[in-house]
């Protein structure tokens, strides 16, 4: 019988198969679930500290800018339009009392805040990859420079997955839509109206 190092565990093995493959072969797949799930809780605490400090960064904000990035082609193409996002987005923030900003009023409040919708695609045959972001951008000071200011996202929420041809319509209520309502959600919890 011959002895087989796994992460500094030594396991005993009769199989010529297990003692040539010094990954462990099936154990491997369990460690690697041991440490995904692991990373995952670690990363939602990590997530739920970062919620407080961005939406803290909310704080006495009195409008912002909406801005959306252009659509691609393949996706305009099928029924997802910079148009219909703004609406969208901009009937949330309307509704929940959120002032939104024209772009000649954002250099006059005092940290231009905007917030920035993504929506990334890639088309393969009758699937797009979809990346979507809605971020606040807005002008921040550097703790140890006063007088330096710089752009920089405060606030942030992703999603990435596949979305069917047929179904870029629903990009909108499905994705973008949660996220500025989270936004919105999170605004008003430090700016009560």
């Amino acid at each position: 019988m011959r002895s087989v190092s796994l992460l500094g565990i030594v396991t005993q093995s009769c199989s010529a198969y297990r003692a040539g493959n010094q990954y462990g072969g099936p154990m491997r797949y369990t460690l690697m679930a041991i440490v995904m799930a692991l990373t995952c809780l670690n990363l939602s605490t990590a997530q739920a500290e970062s919620t407080t400090g961005q939406r803290e960064s909310l704080r006495e904000l009195s409008g912002l800018v909406v801005v959306i990035e252009k659509i691609s082609p393949d996706a305009q193409a099928d029924g997802l339009s910079e148009e219909a996002i703004r609406t969208a987005v901009e009937l949330i923030l309307r509704s929940s009392g959120i002032r939104v900003l024209t772009l000649s009023e954002r250099p006059m409040t005092p940290s231009a805040p905007y917030l920035y919708v993504v929506v990334s695609t890639y088309k393969n045959e009758f699937l797009y990859a979809v990346n979507a972001r809605v971020e606040l951008d807005q002008q921040i000071t550097l703790v140890h420079r006063p007088k330096h200011t710089m752009a920089a996202t405060t606030w942030a929420r992703d999603w990435i997955g596949v979305v069917g041809q047929t179904k870029m319509r629903e990009v909108i209520s499905s994705i973008i839509e949660p996220r500025v309502k989270e936004f919105a959600n999170d605004f008003l919890a430090v700016n009560p109206r």
